[in-house]
């Protein structure tokens, strides 16, 4: 197990209130990290960039979490280091806001570099250049968040293991102007590591592997989430332990401790959970089957929204489940924005081609999840039609409408929780695309 010095900001990360969650706030950044390499009983050191007034409460922090030696190598300046998370569970898009990034400023500390076995820096704002001039020979992992690939590649140095995940900046980037192909993607940063880590939420990772040339890949494990904040952070710091020889075995180790991660936000549960996941053998891990939904399959998946999608209706929640669906790089069809509402006093013909346009859309999709706003006839019976032609139903109702057994047993999963529709859409999905 290897001693890790990890380098980055420390944060206060801030869950906002909503109709469905309380106002949090813990301590973000690298304290995810830690948090793994804490529930694993390894020794690691971190070197923290931080705003003065978090120093003593970062000290007194990390006395309960193994009192690992604490470096200051930046002071953060005008900035507070607090970031707003307006949604935890990542079933779209986060809303990160990073308060007064614009202004954010560093005054930099000479420090002398700890002994450890490798380095894993997390990117932020501050300058990396800086932080390698200290490292020596010492590997040298990075997380790539919020860096572009110009200032990535000025960097000039060779990585052990450089992650980067489907909410990256340079990922983002790339997918504008490129299908994607994971081999190529891999391209862009050969000769700048030995492996590369592409972390798909809740599709699994693949890793490529320069010095053999090899690609490997982990599912994801599905379990109810409290958050995801973090959660590839542990991820990166598990990995990076290198506990076991092999790399299918540290990447399913790492999978399953960031499920662990994201079921809690209690540091003692999740500690208690991991050292039960450390006394099963790695192999029973690696075989255990998850969820694998490569990024570039997502976009077969077409799935019909079944929902009253009408001009009178309030259809917020509709938008939102169609944002989260493209979040995920899914084909969401909305059936009446494709063919056209109807009116009360459109002829015969055209309700007849109305029908035919829907149920020929419905036919293009695999999947069918439904929004109950109310008991919608057209809604009730597009349930119907899909569950007929055994097409997975999953019935979103976030007003705990659904009661008759009819309906509940015509779908696959009925929840009011949009995280479980989408966590069931990736479980579908996955099925769908080893068939």
């Amino acid at each position: 197990m290897h001693n890790i010095c990890l380098i980055g900001d420390i944060l206060v990360d801030v869950t906002l209130k909503n109709k469905d969650e309380d106002l949090k706030m813990r301590l973000g950044g690298i304290s995810h990290s830690a948090r793994a390499l804490w529930a694993i009983s390894s020794s690691y050191s971190l070197g923290y960039i931080s705003p003065k007034y978090l120093d003593t409460r970062i000290h007194d922090f990390f006395d309960h979490y193994n009192s690992p030696k604490l470096i200051k190598i930046a002071e953060t300046l005008n900035a507070p280091n607090v970031i707003l998370i307006e949604e935890a569970r990542e079933i779209g898009n986060q809303g990160y806001e990073l308060i007064l990034r614009e202004d954010n400023n560093y005054e930099y500390i000479d420090f002398e570099s700890p002994g450890c076995d490798s380095f894993l820096i997390t990117s932020g704002q501050y300058d990396i250049s800086r932080i390698l001039k200290k490292t020596g020979t010492t590997p040298v992992s990075l997380e790539l968040a919020n860096i572009c690939i110009e200032d990535f590649v000025a960097l000039n140095f060779k990585f052990k293991n450089i992650y980067i995940s489907t909410s990256s900046e340079i990922f983002q980037k790339h997918i504008e102007n490129n299908n994607f192909n994971f081999e190529n993607f891999a391209l862009l940063f050969k000769g700048f590591c030995e492996k590369l880590v592409f972390k798909e939420n809740r599709g699994g990772t693949r890793l490529y592997d320069f010095n053999k040339n090899e690609v490997h890949q982990i599912s994801s494990q599905t379990k109810p989430i409290q958050h995801s904040v973090g959660v590839g952070d542990v991820f990166n710091a598990i990995f990076e332990s290198e506990i076991h020889k092999k790399i299918d075995e540290n990447l399913a180790l790492a999978s399953f401790i960031a499920m662990e991660y994201a079921s809690t936000t209690y540091p003692k549960n999740f500690k208690i959970s991991v050292e039960q996941l450390l006394n099963i053998p790695i192999n029973e891990l690696v075989n255990l089957e998850g969820t694998i939904l490569n990024w570039e399959h997502r976009k077969n998946i077409n799935i019909y929204i079944a929902a009253p999608d009408f001009d009178y209706v309030d259809t917020s929640l509709i938008d939102s489940l169609e944002k989260s669906l493209l979040y995920h790089n899914f084909s969401p069809r909305r059936p009446v924005r494709e063919n056209g509402q109807m009116k009360e006093d459109d002829t015969l013909q055209q309700k007849q081609q109305f029908y035919y346009e829907d149920i020929n859309l419905l036919n293009e999709c695999c999947i069918v999840i439904c929004v109950l706003l109310y008991n919608d006839p057209g809604t009730l019976v597009e349930i119907g039609i899909a569950s007929e032609k055994q097409i997975p139903v999953l019935l979103y109702d976030p007003y705990n409408i659904a009661k008759n057994c009819m309906l509940t047993h015509s779908c696959t999963i009925v929840t009011n929780n949009m995280d479980e529709i989408i966590c069931e859409t990736f479980i579908k999905s996955s099925k769908i695309c080893k068939t």
